[in-house]
């Protein structure tokens, strides 16, 4: 039971102190990552409204409605 007590006290100050510390090392890993994320994001978004651009010619051709987006 002691063990356990240890543990979540030691746990904690490990979470406060780690807390504390320049995160400088954490923007270097991951912001490669954030911009990849952003790129895919942009490219989906441009795709979607390329799909839409070829359905509303598609619609045109064959006399339906527009789709809306």
């Amino acid at each position: 039971m002691n063990s356990a007590k240890l543990f979540i006290v030691f746990a904690v100050v490990l979470i406060v102190f780690s807390g504390q510390s320049e995160a400088g090392w954490w923007k270097r890993v991951f912001k490669p990552v954030e911009r990849l994320g952003q790129r895919v994001r942009d490219a989906g978004i441009q795709g979607l409204q390329i799909a839409q651009q070829g359905a509303n010619v598609l619609a045109t051709v064959r006399g339906g409605p527009l789709q809306q987006g």
